[in-house]
Parts: C-alpha cells; sequence; structure tokens
C-alpha cells in the first residue's frame, strides 16, 4: 500500500463510496477536472462527473505515486464493467491548502 496525502486518500475512497459523500471534501470550491477530453468546473460539476464516470467503476487501486513538476501522480488500476477494463490510469493532481485544485486523467 503507497502512503497518499490525506485528500487523495478521501478521493480513492470516495471512488467506491456508493453515497459519494466525502467526495467533495477533497476538493477546492474551484476545482477543475480534465477527464476523457472534457473539462468539468467547481464542485457541482465535479460531483455529476464523477458520479457518472465512476458507475461502472468496481475497484480502483492506486499502484504509485511520484512528485513531477509540481504535481502528485498517482497511477491505478481501475476495473469494472466498462470496455477494456482493467485500465491502468495516472491521476494527476495540483493541490493548495491540503485539497485537490486539479485533476487530469490519462
Amino acid at each position: 500500500m503507497i502512503a497518499l496525502p490525506p485528500a487523495l486518500v478521501t478521493y480513492f475512497a470516495a471512488l467506491s463510496d456508493t453515497t459519494r459523500h466525502s467526495f467533495d471534501t477533497c476538493f477546492a470550491p474551484n476545482a477543475i477536472v480534465q477527464d476523457e477530453a472534457k473539462t468539468h468546473r467547481g464542485l457541482a460539476e465535479i460531483k455529476a462527473w464523477h458520479i457518472a464516470a465512476n458507475a461502472p467503476v468496481n475497484e480502483t487501486l492506486p499502484l504509485s505515486l511520484r512528485e513531477d513538476a509540481g504535481r502528485t501522480i498517482v497511477t491505478a488500476k481501475v476495473s469494472g464493467g466498462f470496455k477494456g477494463s482493467p485500465l491502468t490510469l495516472d491521476f494527476s493532481f495540483a493541490m493548495n491548502a491540503g485539497l485537490i485544485t486539479e485533476l487530469e486523467i490519462n
């Protein structure tokens, strides 16, 4: 198991939380998420994206963590009921004051 910053522990735990109540506590109010060539801005858009995008996801397992150009990059194995499962994806986070300000998923 890799050691993640608290906001990222909350983020990855929320991926398997069907109620997703804790999800928005790890993002800054004006955060931006880029996933599948779409940009989601602010907590309401991000929460809606998160619920829709993760509906077919059964498990997200962080495999490694590295720092690059001021960003925290977590490589994770994502599996579930979607085409191409499982996938290994990079979650690139920018953070400020312990909250996620940007997330790009590749």
